[in-house]
């Protein structure tokens, strides 16, 4: 019997890169809800520190913003490589052999690496955004913690999924580089995106306060609510 482990393999990366240029995707499309918010915000604000404080939250997720719109770009190519077979292909020379003084034509290796930097870049540009200072502590949370929530764990999904074609691209070492970010970025959203519980939802205001008074995370994020709201 004639098998084809080849393709299988192939099939199953070209799946891979599928659900990370997705989680990606997502990622990107989620964060804009977040950007809106602290622009809305920073319009209201008086403090000056405290406008400067939102005015560089809003640079850092600008700026991750763009870098997971080219990482999208880049997991796209390098479908497209793998589809079309081209890897690391050389012009022939007469004898028909390769060529090389001339340019190379597609490495995958080289874009897989590529998006998993720029990817990594973005969930420490992320990070920075929600970095506490010493004035405004309560500021380092998110606006929209259900779309941030998305964003983070998106962008951990596809940095894993990047690492885990790395490594079988037999790139073990350069995989390895990413794991501190992949850890970092399920602690950013623990710290991020806790949603405090609403009235609205049927819970009694002492229920309220008791969840506040029991989970630090919540209650910082009723601080920082509050802070916003007498701003």
């Amino acid at each position: 019997m004639t098998t084809t482990p080849n393709r299988d393999v192939a099939v199953e990366h070209e799946d891979g890169l599928r659900a990370i240029a997705m989680g990606l995707l997502a990622a990107f499309e989620a964060l804009g809800a977040e950007h809106q918010a602290l622009t809305a915000e920073e319009k209201e604000i008086t403090a000056t520190e405290r406008r400067g404080t939102v005015r560089r939250m809003i640079q850092s997720i600008t700026d991750a913003s763009r870098t997971l719109a080219r990482s999208v770009d880049q997991v796209a190519t390098v479908y497209g490589l793998r589809e079309f077979g081209i890897d690391r292909r050389m012009a022939k020379g007469i004898d028909g052999c390769d060529y090389s003084p001339l340019l190379t034509v597609g490495d995958p290796d080289e874009r897989l690496y590529g998006a998993a930097t720029d990817v990594e870049f973005a969930g420490r540009r992320l990070g920075e955004a929600y970095k506490p200072t010493k004035k405004y502590p309560g500021l380092a949370v998110a606006r929209r913690p259900q779309e941030m929530r998305t964003v983070l764990s998106s962008v951990r999904g596809a940095l894993t999924g990047l690492t885990a074609e790395l490594a079988a691209r037999e790139l073990a070492e350069s995989a390895a580089e990413f794991e501190s970010t992949i850890a970092f970025l399920g602690e950013l959203e623990t710290q991020t995106c806790s949603v405090v519980p609403a009235q609205a939802s049927g819970l009694t205001a002492d229920a309220v306060t008791a969840a506040i008074l029991a989970d630090p995370e919540i209650a910082r994020a009723a601080a920082a609510a509050l802070e916003r709201t007498n701003a």
